[in-house]
Protein backbone atom coordinates (compact mmCIF):
# COMPACT_ATOMS: atom_id res chain seq x y z
CA UNK A 1 0.00 0.00 0.00
CA UNK A 2 1.36 3.42 -1.00
CA UNK A 3 1.42 6.27 1.46
CA UNK A 4 0.15 9.12 -0.70
CA UNK A 5 -1.27 12.43 0.33
CA UNK A 6 -3.61 14.20 -2.03
CA UNK A 7 -3.64 17.95 -1.68
CA UNK A 8 -6.70 19.59 -3.16
CA UNK A 9 -6.12 22.63 -5.35
CA UNK A 10 -6.36 25.77 -3.29
CA UNK A 11 -7.96 29.08 -4.00
CA UNK A 12 -5.61 32.05 -4.27
CA UNK A 13 -5.31 33.82 -0.94
CA UNK A 14 -7.93 36.55 -0.56
CA UNK A 15 -6.24 39.83 0.34
CA UNK A 16 -7.27 42.07 3.17
CA UNK A 17 -9.56 44.85 1.99
CA UNK A 18 -7.56 47.48 0.12
CA UNK A 19 -7.19 50.72 2.06
CA UNK A 20 -9.36 53.42 0.54
CA UNK A 21 -7.29 56.09 -1.20
CA UNK A 22 -4.11 53.98 -1.30
CA UNK A 23 -2.76 53.75 -4.86
CA UNK A 24 -0.56 50.75 -3.98
CA UNK A 25 -3.54 48.84 -2.57
CA UNK A 26 -5.65 49.70 -5.61
CA UNK A 27 -2.97 48.56 -8.07
CA UNK A 28 -2.20 45.37 -6.15
CA UNK A 29 -5.89 44.53 -5.77
CA UNK A 30 -6.51 44.99 -9.50
CA UNK A 31 -3.55 42.73 -10.30
CA UNK A 32 -4.72 40.22 -7.65
CA UNK A 33 -8.15 40.01 -9.30
CA UNK A 34 -6.54 39.19 -12.65
CA UNK A 35 -4.02 36.72 -11.18
CA UNK A 36 -6.74 34.89 -9.25
CA UNK A 37 -9.26 34.61 -12.10
CA UNK A 38 -8.98 31.23 -13.80
CA UNK A 39 -9.05 31.70 -17.56
CA UNK A 40 -7.61 35.24 -17.41
CA UNK A 41 -4.30 35.57 -19.32
CA UNK A 42 -2.62 36.78 -16.11
CA UNK A 43 -3.92 33.82 -14.02
CA UNK A 44 -1.17 32.83 -11.58
CA UNK A 45 -2.24 31.67 -8.09
CA UNK A 46 1.29 32.03 -6.72
CA UNK A 47 1.47 35.66 -7.87
CA UNK A 48 -2.04 36.23 -6.48
CA UNK A 49 -0.86 35.03 -3.07
CA UNK A 50 2.15 37.38 -3.25
CA UNK A 51 -0.12 40.30 -4.11
CA UNK A 52 -2.47 39.47 -1.24
CA UNK A 53 0.50 39.55 1.13
CA UNK A 54 1.67 42.88 -0.30
CA UNK A 55 -1.75 44.45 0.26
CA UNK A 56 -1.68 43.38 3.90
CA UNK A 57 1.95 44.25 4.62
CA UNK A 58 2.82 47.53 2.99
CA UNK A 59 2.76 50.51 5.37
CA UNK A 60 -0.01 53.07 5.65
CA UNK A 61 0.02 56.28 7.66
CA UNK A 62 -1.77 55.86 10.96
CA UNK A 63 -5.17 57.48 11.11
CA UNK A 64 -4.96 60.82 12.87
CA UNK A 65 -1.18 60.62 13.22
CA UNK A 66 2.04 61.20 11.37
CA UNK A 67 3.22 58.79 8.70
Amino acid sequence: MKNETTVPPSEPARPLAPVSGCDVCAACFSQWQEASTEGHPAFDPSHAADLAAEIGRHPHPRLGGAS
